[in-house]
């Protein structure tokens, strides 16, 4: 099942409890003598699917930076808003990130160094791409692509080459 199926199910599952309790809420109501308006409980169940949506939004980032490797190094996050969600123009949520584990570097033959780049996104699947630097020279190379120099604040090459992180 795809990450938006499984986002479906949730909300769907969090609906159908809402309701429940909802309806649990509004019948004890009625033995208590009071009258609660009808559409309490569509409006319930309603708000507390957007509640569940917007929260699943803003909780992914943290939920899948805690899936990595304990000592990876986060190099870059991307934040977008969404049409569809008129509150991430006020607080971008995270959507996809790349990551580095030291635990990943090696030495090569001719004194460079690889390191797998892993690239994280939230509604697709993650990719590792290895990535080859030249420490000395300040050089970077992806696969299939020549050197090229390293930008000075590029955070995979600090890692890989400075040891920061």
């Amino acid at each position: 099942m795809t990450g938006i199926g499984v986002e479906l199910l949730g909300v769907i599952a969090v609906g159908i409890g809402a309701a429940a309790v909802i309806y649990a809420g509004m019948h004890l109501l009625r033995k208590l003598g009071l009258a609660p308006a009808r559409w309490l409980l569509p409006a319930g169940i309603g708000l507390a699917m957007v509640a569940y949506a917007v929260w699943n939004d803003y909780a992914w980032f943290e939920r899948a930076k805690s899936r990595l490797p304990q000592d990876a190094t986060l190099l870059l996050v991307g934040r977008d808003s969404q049409p569809w969600a008129p509150w991430t123009y006020l607080a971008p949520v995270g959507v996809r990130f790349a990551a580095l584990d030291p635990a990943s570097i090696s030495e090569n033959a001719d004194g460079t160094r690889r390191a797998e780049i892993m690239l994280v996104e939230r509604r697709g699947p993650t990719l590792v791409v290895p990535q080859d630097f030249d420490c000395a020279k300040g050089l970077i190379r992806l696969p299939r692509s020549d050197w090229t120099p390293s930008d000075p604040q590029d955070p995979a090459y600090s890692v890989v080459c400075e040891g920061g992180g």
